[in-house]
């Protein structure tokens, strides 16, 4: 097993103005590096530099303490802050500053020719902020930037990043001027223009969700006090998988994430994130789901161990193809036939025909544990509210819980959702983690 790319801390500074049309957000276009992000149309923002916690004593309105609160770290939360400006300037030549009686620094004339001469130097490492803030009387304007995304690259990736992502309002005065050596091109777009099919710059997945996010609302004034307002900020990361379309990054809320997190934790991609009926797939050394398309589709699980025999769990519809892939998946000799639900399977007499299995009533099942040879322990299980003769399996060594067609999470699931259990295999669909439940 490899070992995941170390991430590297990085902020990025989404910019927003109100324009004629409606609400606009700035939109920068990357070098070519040979890289993921060539190419691609982005906000300002980078890696955090080692310099940028020299600029805490320059920051107005915000100190440390309070960023690693805001933003869920033990130390240097200000430090984001402080990249996000320094990236955005470096980028985009916007300053978010103010002078020393507290105005949004100008910058025309000949203050802002000085300053603007420092973009390269300061990209380069040939100067600091900190040096520019003493030696202008600036502040950096930390408070007028708002917290609101976490992304992590996923799991694979060559490079990966670990960024916060703020919002912050054009400041006054100021007109944006990409800087032609880390970006190419820039752009205001209102968020539905950004959106549109009809756009060809190619925006990532996760500037496409900070646009989204952004295309909510109508104006400045309403996206702004939506970002002011106290919530939580959940971390997204993204796993990449494959599908009938080849290769796709994967979002928190999809219901495959979790099980490939669980199956690739590497991130090589090689895990499916779609259902593929007569496909055996192998959940973990004692686990195999094979999955039907007849009747609505429905998951048939084998267990046991490589050295013994195997029981299978709801073999469903009497489904010729289907109970092929089950004899075939089966690493052993089948010997137990489980159902969760008494009646439910018709396909568990032609398999148990097939193969000389047992099938044991469910509704004799409470309470009870089956061991098979490999040493391999179940214990049946019912809610005491459930009147149907229906069971869940517990496989013991995996703390696993196998729930037939009882919705997962449901009222009369939740009792079996012990503490110290950690999956649940359903009836349908993909594993999933009794946290989430």
């Amino acid at each position: 097993m490899s070992t995941p790319a170390a991430s590297r801390h990085a902020a990025t500074l989404v910019v927003v103005r109100d324009a004629t049309g409606g609400l606009e957000v700035l939109l920068l276009q990357r070098a070519e590096k040979g890289d993921y992000n060539s190419g691609a149309w982005v906000f300002p923002g980078g890696l955090l530099d080692p310099a940028d916690r020299r600029c805490h004593a320059f920051c107005s309105g915000l100190e440390d303490t309070a960023a690693n609160e805001r933003l869920g770290v033990a130390q240097g939360g200000l430090d984001y802050y402080v990249a996000a400006i320094r990236e955005c300037f470096e980028e985009a030549g916007l300053l978010f500053a103010v002078d020393e009686s507290g105005r949004t620094v100008q910058l025309q004339g000949d203050t802002g020719a000085r300053l603007a001469a420092l973009r390269g130097p300061l990209h380069a490492g040939q100067c600091e902020l900190a040096e520019l803030c003493r030696d202008f009387g600036l502040r950096l304007a930390a408070d007028r930037l708002f917290y609101i995304a976490h992304w992590l690259t996923p799991p694979g990736r060559a490079k990966r990043f670990d960024t916060r992502f703020f919002l912050a309002l054009l400041p006054e005065g100021q007109t944006s001027a990409h800087d032609a050596t880390e970006t190419l091109d820039q752009v205001w777009l209102r968020p539905a223009e950004a959106l549109a099919p009809e756009n060809s710059r190619r925006l990532l997945k996760v500037t496409r969700s900070a646009i989204e996010t952004v295309g909510r609302f109508a104006d400045t004034d309403a996206l702004l006090a939506w970002a002011r307002a106290p919530r939580e900020v959940k971390l997204v990361m993204q796993r990449m998988a494959m599908d009938s379309a080849g290769p796709r990054l994967v979002m928190p809320h999809e219901p495959a994430w979790a099980e490939i997190g669980r199956l690739d934790p590497d991130g090589q991609g090689t895990v499916w994130c779609e259902m593929r009926p007569g496909v055996a797939v192998r959940l973990s050394p004692r686990i195999l789901r094979v999955a039907s398309d007849a009747d609505g589709g429905c998951n048939s699980y084998l267990i046991g161990d490589e050295r013994g025999e195997w029981a299978v769990i709801d073999p469903g519809p009497a489904d010729e193809n289907h109970i092929q892939a089950l004899i075939a998946a089966a690493p052993g000799r089948i010997h137990w036939i489980l159902l969760t639900q008494a009646g439910s399977s018709s396909g568990a007499t032609m398999l148990a025909e097939r193969t000389g299995a047992q099938v044991r009533d469910p509704g004799a099942d409470a309470g009870e544990t089956i061991k098979l040879s490999s040493g391999t322990c179940f214990r049946a299980t019912r809610d005491p509210q459930e009147s149907l003769q229906r069971v869940c399996y517990l496989l013991i060594e995996e703390k696993t819980l196998f729930t037939g067609s009882m919705a997962p999470g449901g009222a009369a699931l939740s009792p079996l959702l012990h503490e110290g259990l950690a999956w649940v295999a359903p009836g349908q669909g993909f594993l999933l983690p009794c946290a989430d439940l």
